[in-house]
């Protein structure tokens, strides 16, 4: 592209950017013009922020400081990703400098910025100066949205103040915000994790009175829970309920489903549920894979056990010793067919 002197869209560049990773990124951002592509303030943002991403803070700093000496003028994006960047880091002072530096060069925040910032100060625990900069937004036009008010939750339901939160979402309405999806998360996962199941499936149904259509993290906090106490047929049906409103389960919905049954001892069911996790192109962890093939051999389905065994060796996925012995001990011990099918996948393993 380069010899032929083709004209590349920025867009190429910042796809590329995340493909190479920080290091080959910067090299690539220097060359730009060379490839006869105008660098705008776009592809400075892109590597600003994957070189933050990457924990790369002093290259990202030094880049921003350089910013007007390269031609860019930053906006509301590049600060919000400096804020960001300074707060993963724990550095809150360094934060509110960059802040400061935004309200100088008549940068104006926006909800995201204030959001970081508000973020930040619920997970420590001030939820005073958290809702000082709330009253802040307000006062400077910006309205806060759900996620503001669903950080705020978080930090109260961290510090055991349950019953604050609630009121906090339902006063939403009254302060301009209507309770969102993410907000009724933040309570019913907080009832999750004190055992209150029955109570956060009275927000549920809450929540769908009010025409909000749960989403996947909704039924997985449901799913996690209800696996946990050993509620797994509870938890299943909510599986297929998210299936049947057109919810499709992510990878975190099926592995928690699935560790639930085989913690529950129903390798049966577990069986049933990798082959839908398959189908949908998720795959265990290591872990899972082991106590699965295990059960199924030690509850007599040796068939069930050497599926699972062969979707271990097709995927690589390392045995246990429990695991191996298993396997060693059905072996040899089964004349049948079962037996046979172990044998030969032993074989083919050279073992």
């Amino acid at each position: 592209m380069k010899e032929t002197n083709v004209q590349c869209n920025e867009t190429l560049f910042i796809a590329l950017f995340q493909h190479y990773g920080p290091v080959k990124a910067i090299e690539l951002f220097h060359k730009m013009p060379h490839f006869n592509c105008v660098r705008t303030l776009q592809s400075f943002n892109a590597l600003l922020n994957l070189l933050i991403d990457h924990c790369m803070f002093c290259e990202a700093n030094d880049a921003f400081d350089r910013s007007y000496e390269m031609g860019f003028r930053p906006n509301t994006v590049t600060f919000n990703i400096m804020i960001k960047g300074w707060l993963v880091k724990g550095e809150w002072g360094k934060a509110c400098e960059v802040f400061d530096e935004m309200l100088q060069k008549k940068v104006q925040p926006s909800v995201v910025t204030y959001n970081s910032l508000i973020g930040f100060l619920s997970r420590k625990g001030d939820l005073d100066k958290a809702m000082t900069l709330v009253d802040d937004m307000r006062r400077k036009g910006k309205r806060a949205n759900g996620v503001t008010y669903a950080l705020l939750m978080e930090g109260l339901c961290s510090m055991g103040k349950y019953e604050e939160a609630k009121k906090l979402m339902f006063d939403m309405a009254y302060r301009g915000c209507k309770p969102q999806l993410v907000n009724f998360s933040v309570l019913m996962n907080d009832l999750g994790k004190r055992g209150m199941i029955d109570e956060a499936m009275v927000l549920f149904r809450e929540m769908r009175k009010r025409r909000l259509k749960p989403d996947v993290v909704t039924y997985n906090v449901f799913v996690n829970y209800l696996c946990k106490e050993g509620k797994t047929a509870e938890a299943y049906k909510m599986l297929v309920e998210m299936q049947i409103g057109g919810c499709q389960p992510n990878a975190a919905t099926y592995r928690m489903m699935l560790d639930g049954l085989c913690r529950n001892g129903d390798f049966e069911g577990g069986l049933n549920v990798l082959n839908a996790m398959m189908a949908s192109r998720h795959c265990p962890r290591p872990d899972t894979f082991n106590c699965l093939v295990v059960g199924l051999l030690k509850s007599g389905n040796i068939d069930g056990g050497c599926f699972v065994l062969e979707e271990m060796v097709k995927r690589k996925v390392d045995f246990e010793l429990e695991s191996w012995e298993a396997v060693i001990k059905y072996a040899c011990s089964e004349d049948d067919n079962g037996g046979s099918r172990l044998r030969t996948i032993l074989a083919s393993q050279s073992i």
